[in-house]
C-alpha cells in the first residue's frame, strides 16, 4: 500500500504539472486529481489514527482483565 507521503507528493506533481498547462481544462483536471490524492491522504491519516487508539483502548482493556483475574482469590 502506498504511505500518506507519496499520496501527498502525488498532489504535488499535479499541481506543478497543473501550472505548466496552457488549457484550462487540462489545468483543471490535474488540480481535480490533486485534491483527490490529498482527500485520500486525510482519509488514510484519520483511519491510521482511528487505529492506532483502537489499538491503545484494547492495550488497556487487556491490561484491566489481566488485574481482574489477578485479584480473585483462586478457588
Amino acid at each position: 500500500m502506498i504511505d500518506v507521503e507519496s499520496y501527498r507528493r502525488n498532489a504535488a506533481d499535479c499541481v506543478r504539472q497543473a501550472q505548466g498547462e496552457a488549457d484550462p481544462a487540462d489545468r483543471n483536471i490535474l488540480l481535480n486529481v490533486a485534491l483527490a490524492w490529498l482527500r485520500l491522504a486525510q482519509q488514510t491519516t484519520a483511519l491510521e489514527a482511528e487505529s492506532s487508539s483502537r489499538a491503545d483502548d484494547d492495550e488497556v482493556f487487556e491490561e484491566d482483565m489481566f488485574v481482574e483475574e489477578q485479584a480473585q482469590p483462586a478457588a
